[in-house]
């Protein structure tokens, strides 16, 4: 079994990856990464241009653009919807955390599907989404039974003549 290794390369001043050695060819083949751009995979001491580490692909790569054409994407807001989902699964506070980290994660993964948010997230956001989604049901779930536990109580307060 080949190893695949993991890459990184910067373009127009925007760090990407990691990404799979096949993903990487494909984003060569498109143009998305050029010649020019620098790249890195471990065993490397510094990163270097595309073309000076071709030798590294095995079976060769296929014909390197100049240029690139890889967008340049805005920051994506993982850690803050992963952090969110996780407070609102500790602290599942009527759902309030759950219900953010829900919201949040929506529009964050809007965001990814429109090129506006760096995918390098996607996992982290739809982890947090998750967790915020169990928080939230999790923190109604808990207002349900304070609310059962609230009318058992006063019901039998009110039934002794307290």
């Amino acid at each position: 079994m080949a190893e695949m290794r993991q890459w990184h390369c910067m373009v127009n001043g925007q760090q990407y990856g990691p990404v799979g050695e096949a993903e990487f060819r494909t984003w060569i083949a498109n143009g998305r990464v050029g010649a020019n751009d620098m790249v890195w995979t471990d065993g490397m001491s510094l990163w270097q241009p595309l073309r000076e580490v071709q030798h590294m692909f095995a079976g060769g790569l296929p014909p390197i653009a100049p240029g690139s054409a890889l967008p340049v994407y805005g920051p994506h807001r993982g850690t803050a919807v992963l952090v969110l989902g996780i407070v609102g699964l500790c602290i599942p506070f009527f759902g309030i955390p759950g219900a953010i980290a829900w919201y949040m994660g929506n529009e964050e993964l809007r965001r990814m599907d429109a090129g506006l948010a760096d995918p390098a997230g996607r996992s982290m956001v739809t982890a947090g989404r998750i967790c915020g989604i169990i928080g939230f049901c999790l923190g109604i779930l808990g207002c349900c039974f304070m609310g059962l536990w609230f009318t058992m109580v006063f019901g039998m307060a009110g039934a002794h003549g307290f």
